[in-house]
């Protein structure tokens, strides 16, 4: 495609230039390349969502505020745990006797059976040991689930962090009384984020795979989400479908949850003319290249489109087939 050529420099006003200057041409042709539709994203957290109380009291202790980085298992909140320890006690205590009772009772069964062998007890009587022995069994698992039922309203005293992350808001004060669903605390996860966006209705069944996604961060780098979820519905106000594109561990440690980014969307391919950038000769607000006529070069106005790559779009000013010099360094003096 590239050769090197003498040609002769012919400015815009027709005359001929000096001096003359081997040139590297590049030959106009058409090529296919993708059609990106930008949109606007926002990052979110995956894992966010606000800490109530399950169980009744007074605050006593507050261990986290807001933007405070807090890991996973950490006391946040403590609540009085007087009422709460008694019934415990008394929940253990239930379970010892039903224990006893359950022993004395199966033990008692046990000699009624080895006397029914003998004949000493009646029918009527070891039916009656042996109701008596699964009650008491019964009452021991009773007993053992209001055990589980109180120790875990103990463990509600002390409110902690579901996972590792920010508080971005807190509810309640010290010294305040709570009660079931009372709201404690605010926070999202860092490990795991998204880009949430809107998809316009005419690009949603153009929606195929993974690899027509590109996050565009505000630095400038473009990242390729880990998966991606388009919602089944549109929105009836905006007519937009809204799609979630989930980030790598690594993209996640680097993006903020409530930052603006772009989402680049290939919706399909497209033929066009482009031409390597090198080639493109800006002068104010002209942009031109050097193309080979009869006589020599001719700075030829053209109208561009987007960058794909080393490659600019030619929207006008050449046609395919034409050559055009790559060294604009050389006549930016003239």
């Amino acid at each position: 495609m590239s050769k090197v050529s003498v040609w002769i420099v012919i400015g815009l006003n027709g005359l001929l230039c000096t001096p003359v200057f081997a040139q590297e041409s590049y030959t106009v042709s058409e090529t296919t390349i993708p059609v990106v539709v930008t949109f606007d994203g926002v990052v979110e957290p995956v894992n966010q969502g606000t800490v109530a109380a399950q169980t009744s009291g007074r605050v006593v202790g507050v261990y986290a505020g807001v933007n405070d980085y807090v890991k996973a298992g950490s006391v946040l909140l403590e609540i009085s745990a007087t009422q709460q320890t008694a019934a415990f006690d008394a929940a253990n205590a239930q379970l010892s006797q039903a224990v006893a009772q359950n022993r004395e009772a199966q033990a008692q069964l046990q000699r009624y059976q080895r006397l029914s062998d003998q004949g000493v007890v009646t029918q009527d009587q070891l039916d009656s040991a042996d109701a008596r022995a699964r009650s008491s069994a019964a009452l021991v698992k009773s007993a053992q689930a209001a055990v589980t039922k109180a120790k875990d309203a103990l463990g509600y005293t002390r409110i902690r962090a579901p996972y590792d992350g920010i508080v971005t808001a807190r509810h309640v004060e010290l010294g305040e009384t709570v009660s079931p669903g009372t709201l404690l605390f605010s926070g999202y996860g860092l490990d795991s984020l998204r880009v949430k966006a809107g998809i316009p209705q005419r690009y949603r069944t153009r929606v195929k795979m993974l690899n027509q996604f590109r996050v565009e961060t505000p630095d400038g780098i473009l990242r390729q989400p880990a998966s991606f979820s388009l919602f089944r519905y549109l929105d009836p106000q905006t007519h937009t479908s809204t799609v979630r594109l989930y980030l790598s561990d690594t993209d996640s440690r680097e993006l903020t949850p409530g930052m603006w980014v772009k989402i680049r969307f290939e919706s399909g391919k497209k033929t066009v003319i482009t031409v390597p950038q090198q080639a493109i000769f800006f002068r104010g607000e002209l942009s031109a290249v050097y193309r080979k006529t009869v006589e020599g070069l001719m700075l030829t106005p053209v109208r561009l489109g987007p960058v794909s790559g080393h490659q600019v779009e030619v929207l006008a000013g050449l046609e395919v087939g034409d050559q055009v010099s790559l060294n604009t360094s050389l006549f930016k003096g003239e």
